[in-house]
C-alpha cells in the first residue's frame, strides 16, 4: 500500500504544480486595461476641427453645438451643462461668441468640483479686432488657437504629450501651407473692398489686404435701418462694387433686392460657424471661400 500512496502524493503534487503553473502563466496573459482617454468638448466646429486634428486619437473629441446651431444666440440646456461639466478640457472660442456660457463658467470658477477641468479660451493671444468674435477666419489666427489647444491637452494628459505636439506641429505646418495659398492668390485680384451680409470677415480682410467697404446687418439677425441701407448703397456706387456675399443657407430678401437694384451678383462665403465634424473640414471649406473670393474679386 506504500508504494500506492506515494503515488498518489506525487500525482497531486505534479497536478498542483501544473495547475499553478497554468494559474502563473494566466496572470500574466491577461491584458491590462487601457488608460481612459480624456474627455474633451469643443463649442463650434473649427475648434472641433483642430482640437481633433492635435488630440488624434488620444482623446474624446465632442463638439457642443448641433450641426445647423448657430452659435451667436444658442442657448444652453441642462443637458448641454451635463456634458461639459464631465470634460476634462472645454475648449472655447472666447471674444464674446459664447456669452450664453457666461453664467455657467463663473459659476464654475467657485466649484470645488470643477477644480480639475480645463477651460481654453483659444482667443488667448490673437490680436483682436473690436466686436468680430470670427477669429478662426484667419488661418494665422488659426496657428495661435491650435497652440493654445496643443498645450491644454499636454496639461491635462502629459503622458500623451508627445503625440499632442506631433500632431499640433503637423496641423500647423498645413495651416501656413493654407495661409500662403491664400496669400498666393488674393494678392492678385483687381478689387479690394467687399461687401458683405454681416462683419465677419475683418480678420481674414486685415490679414490679406482686402477692406470690408459695408455690411448690411450691423449686428446679426437684426435688420438693417433705411439710413444704413442707404449708406450701404452709397459706399457701393462709389466704389465701384459688382459682388455682394451673402452666407450658405440664408435666403435675405435686402441683399436679393439690392442685387436687382444695383446689378450685383450675389456669392456665398462660408462663416464656418456650423459644419461637418472632422479634422479636415476647416481647410476644406476655407480653400472653398478662396475659390469664391476668386471668381467674385477676380474680375
Amino acid at each position: 500500500m506504500k508504494p500506492f500512496r506515494r503515488f498518489i502524493s506525487r500525482s497531486i503534487l505534479l497536478s498542483a504544480i501544473l495547475l499553478s503553473s497554468c494559474q502563473q502563466e494566466q496572470k500574466f496573459e491577461v491584458p491590462q486595461p487601457a488608460a481612459a482617454k480624456i474627455s474633451v468638448i469643443t463649442t463650434i466646429a473649427p475648434l472641433y476641427s483642430f482640437t481633433k486634428s492635435v488630440a488624434g486619437d488620444y482623446a474624446e473629441v465632442e463638439n457642443l453645438l448641433p450641426s445647423g446651431a448657430e452659435p451667436h444666440e444658442y442657448s444652453l440646456s441642462p443637458e448641454d451643462a451635463i456634458k461639459i461639466s464631465r470634460a476634462r478640457v472645454f475648449v472655447i472660442n472666447g471674444v464674446g461668441l459664447e456669452t450664453w456660457l457666461d453664467k455657467m463658467l463663473a459659476e464654475s470658477k467657485e466649484s470645488a468640483s470643477q477644480e480639475k477641468q480645463i477651460v481654453v479660451d483659444s482667443s488667448s493671444g490673437v490680436d483682436l479686432i473690436s466686436k468680430d468674435p470670427h477669429i478662426w477666419l484667419s488661418p494665422k489666427n488659426a496657428v495661435i488657437q491650435v497652440k493654445n489647444i496643443r498645450d491644454a491637452l499636454i496639461e491635462a494628459d502629459p503622458d500623451n504629450a508627445e503625440h499632442y505636439v506631433k500632431n499640433a506641429g503637423d496641423y500647423i505646418n498645413r495651416l501656413e501651407a493654407l495661409d500662403a495659398e491664400i496669400r498666393a492668390a488674393v494678392g492678385p485680384l483687381k478689387k479690394k473692398e467687399f461687401v458683405s451680409l454681416h462683419s465677419a470677415f475683418l480678420y481674414f480682410a486685415r490679414d490679406y489686404g482686402l477692406r470690408e467697404a459695408a455690411v448690411i446687418q450691423v449686428a446679426p439677425e437684426r435688420e438693417p435701418s433705411p439710413r444704413h441701407l442707404a449708406d450701404v448703397i452709397n459706399v457701393i456706387k462709389k466704389n465701384n462694387i459688382r459682388v455682394i456675399f451673402s452666407e450658405p443657407g440664408v435666403p435675405h430678401k435686402i441683399i436679393e433686392t439690392l442685387a436687382k437694384d444695383l446689378n450685383l451678383k450675389i456669392y456665398d462665403l462660408d462663416t464656418l460657424e456650423t459644419g461637418d465634424l472632422h479634422p479636415g473640414w476647416y481647410e476644406e471649406r476655407m480653400r472653398a471661400n478662396l475659390q469664391v473670393l476668386k471668381m467674385a474679386m477676380g474680375q
